[in-house]
């Protein structure tokens, strides 16, 4: 069964660029190797990532997550079963977005995504867009 969840999270205050780019790195590599796709954000000193995949692995990963002292304040907004991925498609599966161009392509993407109408998804692609937009 597939399952996603949608978190938001303040980033530690010393986290650094370096941190957040072994962040990333890390955070592809893993979810490639778990089939886990999704997207994760930073912005403002927040993060906000989604996670989609076997539900063992999503939730394994979540809880890696919610152990990992770069992260306070973590607050899941979705968890959920679900009947295909949304991100699946999008660059490869998972994407960390860390730059401009990134955000746009992703912001086209879910534009794309609203034709489909399905309701999760759209519940999903909200809360993306407002953690982009504000």
């Amino acid at each position: 069964m597939l399952k996603t969840i949608c978190y938001i999270s303040d980033s530690n205050r010393d986290v650094t660029i370096n941190n957040l780019n072994e962040l990333y790195s890390a955070a592809k590599a893993n979810n490639s190797k778990n089939h886990i796709t999704g997207v994760l954000v930073y912005k403002n000193h927040n993060f906000l990532q989604v996670l989609e995949g076997a539900q063992e692995l999503v939730d394994e990963t979540f809880e890696r997550i919610k152990n990992d002292s770069r992260h306070n304040n973590i607050f899941k907004v979705i968890s959920t079963s679900i009947e295909g991925r949304i991100f699946e498609d999008y660059n490869f599966g998972f994407t960390v977005i860390d730059d401009k161009k990134e955000l746009k392509n992703l912001y086209e993407y879910l534009e794309w995504l609203k034709l489909g109408h399905n309701k999760l998804a759209n519940e999903v692609i909200g809360m993306v867009e407002n953690f982009i937009e504000n």
